[in-house]
């Protein structure tokens, strides 16, 4: 069915028999080739002449096997451009169910598509799942300078993880995490703060303590020089404070 097929089709039915291609040809118009082997066999030689068509359809049989092979050339074919009419008494081949009297058009309609925005394949993840191998320590994230044990127990600071610190009031969990904030800042890691318990102005206090590693109320003359050098911090403080309205 090749000579048929003119330069500008985008759209194909690909079935596994010459009859099945003239059957829907008749009933449909639509562009359709067999496949030179039969159902069960996509030749690599073939590809180039399926390039030019941004969606396939394959109507191969009415068989488990057929089915099979359906998935099968649709990896081989892109899963994004490809459709499958899944065999059954209602979708039988297409000279079959052109002889029934059913509706070929309606069927070609509705086929399943052969990716699934959500299931992917080992096939699809293999590149990423040896790049991760290959950078361990990237996709481990980055790692605290001050919490050796953390770092064996989260691994890093990752991109798109949350954590989560609870504990009774007055157990230090912001005098750790304003520890564990500023560990990262000094590396780059941009941080926004929203804390709706403390002020701004404590909670800055208190940091800019700890980044210091000294009481500043003592040596008044060293908190310009000190400040500084926290101003340069990739550091945020939302205004948000107390109870606030859900929206």
């Amino acid at each position: 069915g090749l000579p048929l097929i003119g330069r500008r089709d985008t759209e194909l039915v690909l079935t596994g028999w010459e009859l099945d291609a003239l059957a829907l040809h008749q009933a449909t118009g639509v562009a359709s080739l067999a496949l030179p082997r039969g159902a069960t066999c996509l030749p690599p030689a073939l590809l180039p002449y399926l390039e030019q068509f941004k969606r396939i359809t394959l109507w191969l049989g009415e068989d488990l096997r057929s089915w099979e092979a359906a998935k099968l050339f649709a990896r081989k074919l892109s899963l994004k451009r490809c459709s499958l009419v899944r065999p059954g008494d209602l979708q039988p081949r297409p000279l079959e169910a052109l002889n029934q009297g059913l509706n070929l058009t309606k069927t070609l309609r509705a086929p399943l598509p052969a990716s699934h925005k959500s299931i992917v394949s080992f096939r699809q993840l293999r590149e990423e799942g040896f790049g991760e191998l290959v950078n361990t320590e990237q996709v481990a994230g980055i790692k605290w300078s001050r919490f050796p044990e953390l770092n064996k127990l989260l691994k890093g600071h990752r991109r798109g993880e949350l954590t989560i610190f609870t504990g009774p009031t007055g157990s230090g969990k912001t005098t750790f995490i304003s520890e564990y904030a500023l560990d990262l800042c000094t590396q780059g890691v941009c941080t926004l703060w929203g804390s709706f318990e403390i002020n701004n102005i404590r909670l800055a206090k208190i940091m800019l303590t700890q980044f210091a590693g000294q009481r500043l109320e003592d040596q008044l003359e060293l908190y310009d020089e000190w400040a500084d050098r926290f101003e340069d911090l990739p550091l945020y403080f939302m205004t948000f404070h107390g109870q606030q309205n859900i929206k």
